[in-house]
C-alpha cells in the first residue's frame, strides 16, 4: 500500500491530477494506492496532526503561505517524493531549493500528454525506488499484511511493540500488525533502532526526552514508550532525566 497526500486548490485541476495519478499507478504497480485530496492549508494541518503515513507529496505551492506551509510540511515529512505544481508567476527559485527537495515539477497550465508523463515518471520512479528497496531492505521497512504489502520510511516509525502475539509498528496514527519476534527485529532493523523494553523497540530518531525515574521515554509529537531497568544504559545520554 502506497500513500499519496495531494494538497491542489482548484477542483479541476486536483481531479485531472488525481486520474492522471491513477492511471498511472494502474500501469506500473500491482500495489493499492491511497490517494487523500485536500484543498486548504486548513485542511493540511489539521490532516497533518494525526501523523500519517506518507510516501508522496502533490503539492500546489499558488497562492499566499502555500510555499510557507509547504516548509513546514518538509521538517517533519523530508522523505517522500515530492511534485511540486506551479505556474510562470512563481520564480523557480521560490521551489527549486535543497530543503524541498523537488523531486518532479508540474506547470500550469498543461495539456494531457503533459500531465500524464509528468505523473508516470513521478509514481513509476517511485514503484522502482519501493521494489529496489525491498530486494535489499534499505530505506524502507516492509510489512506484509492482509490488505497487502506496506513500505514505511524509516523516519516515519515511531516504535515497535509487541503484543497480542504479533508486532505491531507504529507510523504516527497508523499502526500495522505482523508476525514477526522482538529479537528477530533487532536483527533486521538498522542503527537508530534501540530495544527499551522486552516488548517494545524504539527509533532513537523520535525521543525527546527519557525520564529514568518514571521508566518513560517521551517521543515527538505526543507518542511514549516504557523503558524497563535492563535496557536503561542502552539509551544513557538520550535526552535522560
Amino acid at each position: 500500500m502506497v500513500y499519496v497526500l495531494s494538497c491542489v486548490k482548484k477542483e479541476r485541476e486536483a481531479a485531472q491530477i488525481d486520474a492522471a495519478a491513477r492511471d498511472a499507478v494502474a500501469r506500473v504497480s500491482d500495489d493499492y494506492w491511497e490517494m487523500k485530496q485536500l484543498r486548504t492549508g486548513e485542511e493540511l494541518r489539521a490532516y497533518l496532526d494525526g501523523k500519517p503515513l506518507i510516501h508522496l507529496i502533490i503539492y500546489d505551492v499558488c497562492g499566499d503561505g502555500s510555499l510557507e506551509l509547504l516548509l513546514e510540511l518538509r521538517k517533519s515529512y523530508p522523505q517522500p517524493r515530492l511534485l511540486v505544481v506551479a505556474d510562470v508567476s512563481i520564480s523557480p527559485m521560490a521551489y527549486i531549493r535543497p530543503e524541498l527537495q523537488v523531486s518532479a515539477l508540474l506547470l500550469k497550465p498543461w495539456t494531457k500528454q503533459q500531465l500524464n508523463d509528468v505523473l508516470f515518471d513521478f509514481v513509476s520512479e517511485y514503484a522502482a525506488y519501493a521494489e529496489s528497496s525491498r530486494e535489499s531492505g534499505s530505506g524502507l521497512y516492509v510489512v506484509e499484511t492482509r490488505d497487502g504489502t506496506i513500505s514505511i520510511p524509516y523516519d516515519q516509525i515511531y516504535f515497535f511493540e509487541a503484543r497480542e502475539k504479533k508486532i505491531y509498528v507504529c507510523a504516527g496514527r497508523e499502526a500495522f500488525g505482523f508476525y514477526s519476534t522482538i529479537d528477530r527485529l533487532m536483527e533486521e532493523l538498522p542503527d537508530g533502532f534501540v530495544r527499551c523494553h522486552r516488548g517494545f523497540i524504539v527509533n532513537t530518531k523520535k525521543i525527546r526526552k527519557v525520564v529514568l525515574s518514571q521508566n518513560i521515554i517521551y517521543l515527538s509529537d505526543g507518542f511514549d514508550v516504557p523503558l524497563s531497568r535492563s535496557y536503561k544504559a542502552a539509551l544513557k545520554g538520550m535526552g535522560r532525566t
